[in-house]
């Protein structure tokens, strides 16, 4: 895609700008001083990479950036406006349109074609690499969810209890291992984080809760925290990622040893 437009960009400029200007009288375009014909090229080519870069992705985003857009509008007519205000060598009959002569009607129909191109353009490109961003990411989504999956299971294909009960006020409830992000420790109490769930508080200490928990599936990582082996997916000195987790959990220095029994 990003291919496609450089070179449609490069045959705009080369090839269809120049056409366009040429539509009109080639012998008053020529008679107009050259130095003017070239800057006024250079400027609809400005005009172009302007439009396609930065004003139509404006005008594909929220309100702000479709006033900023509409203002880069304005300054770009005003520009051109000044340009059409440059002396012109040459007079002919019939070298007006209405108040306009012939180079300044030419001036304004090229810069309202070459906008009324890019910006489309411009808009189009910025939908399609937000469309391309949302699948990216669906795509890492679904991946990091497969990959979790697996992890589980084969985490528990040799574990005879799937989950743990807990007293949670006056109810018991029933915690699928699986379904554990991680444990938190709030003084007497311990928090289950869990998966599609609401987290279960129940005042349990985490040492009772270690006690519960099936050998070398969960391991404890700092005072406050207990995690699944199977989850962890990146580790530093001092802190670990953990599968499904956006935030990482700090590594107490009194559990480095453990957690490095458990690589």
């Amino acid at each position: 895609m990003k291919n496609r437009l450089f070179a449609w960009d490069i045959i705009f400029c080369v090839l269809v700008v120049p056409g366009m200007m040429f539509l009109f009288p080639v012998a008053e375009w020529i008679q107009w001083h050259p130095d003017y014909v070239f800057g006024y090229l250079a400027w609809l080519e400005g005009v172009w990479f302007m439009c396609r870069k930065g004003v139509g992705p404006l005008m594909a985003q929220d309100r702000q950036g479709v006033a900023l857009a509409i203002g880069s509008l304005f300054v770009i007519g005003v520009v051109t406006f000044l340009m059409t205000l440059t002396p012109v060598n040459f007079t002919s009959p019939g070298d007006t349109f209405g108040s306009l002569k012939l180079h300044q009607r030419a001036m304004w129909i090229l810069l309202i074609a070459v906008v009324a191109a890019s910006l489309p353009e411009g808009a189009l490109m910025t939908r399609n690499k937000e469309l391309s961003t949302e699948k990216d990411q669906e795509e890492t989504r679904e991946k990091a969810k497969t990959a979790l999956a697996t992890r589980k299971a084969e985490a528990f294909t040799d574990t005879g209890g799937d989950e743990i009960q807990v007293k949670a006020g006056y109810r018991t409830v029933h915690l699928p291992l699986t379904a554990i992000q991680f444990i938190e420790g709030r003084n007497n109490y311990a928090c289950f984080h869990l998966d599609h769930r609401e987290d279960v508080v129940s005042q349990i200490p985490l040492k009772n809760v270690m006690e519960m928990l099936p050998e070398g599936k969960f391991v404890r990582i700092h005072r406050s925290y207990i995690v699944p082996a199977w989850r962890i997916e990146k580790r530093t000195a001092s802190a670990i990622k953990l599968m499904g987790i956006q935030e990482p959990l700090p590594v107490g220095r009194a559990y480095k040893e453990e957690l490095k029994s458990n690589k």
